[in-house]
């Protein structure tokens, strides 16, 4: 992982209530002119480059912030569309490469804050969470496998005694069809 160094900026000294409302201006199209006059008459000084550096950076973070978002509502909008579908796969697979990402972008000092510790056993509880839900469908499948098979085997039982003529013919038309399925060449 590369060295990365933390960025500060002018504008992150300024009170809270100051910073908020700079935020604000600069979502909202504010001239960096204007904002730096309105820090200004709030008893603070900046330059205009700093408030550039600062929105440029603001900017970005929201920008990721709303693609995240819109992929996130795409995601859910696939699924309402395919319910039948399970999305968690992909929705893992999501939030392991977020959490690459930003890991990768943690500068050492960032790192040593938030402690190797804790991400590793972040790492480990995702892990285990998709662990887990495969165990699931796995005990799931097998479950209606067996099922299928007990319910087969009583339908199968049923029917000979009933109706042997039919038991017979579906016998014959399921033994065809699985010798059709093994002779196909293999794709």
């Amino acid at each position: 992982m590369g060295k990365h160094t933390r960025k500060h900026y002018a504008i992150d000294k300024l009170p809270p209530e100051i910073k908020g409302t700079v935020d604000e201006m600069i979502k909202a199209d504010f001239t960096y002119r204007e904002i730096v006059e309105y820090i200004k008459e709030s008893g603070n000084s900046v330059s205009i480059s700093a408030v550039q550096r600062y929105a440029a950076n603001l900017m970005q973070s929201i920008q990721s912030i709303r693609m995240t978002q819109a992929n996130f509502r795409a995601i859910m909008d696939e699924t309402e569309n395919y319910n039948h579908i399970d999305f968690t796969e992909p929705l893992t697979r999501l939030l392991c490469g977020q959490l690459l990402e930003q890991i990768n972008n943690l500068s050492g000092e960032q790192l040593q804050e938030i402690g190797i510790d804790a991400i590793i056993k972040n790492t480990i509880a995702l892990t285990r969470a998709v662990a887990y839900k495969r165990n699931i469908e796995i005990k799931n499948k097998s479950i209606l496998e067996n099922g299928q098979d007990e319910f087969m085997s009583t339908l199968f039982e049923i029917m000979s005694e009933d109706n042997p003529k039919l038991y017979r013919e579906l016998k014959n038309f399921i033994k065809n069809q699985q010798k059709e399925l093994n002779c196909k060449p293999s794709e």
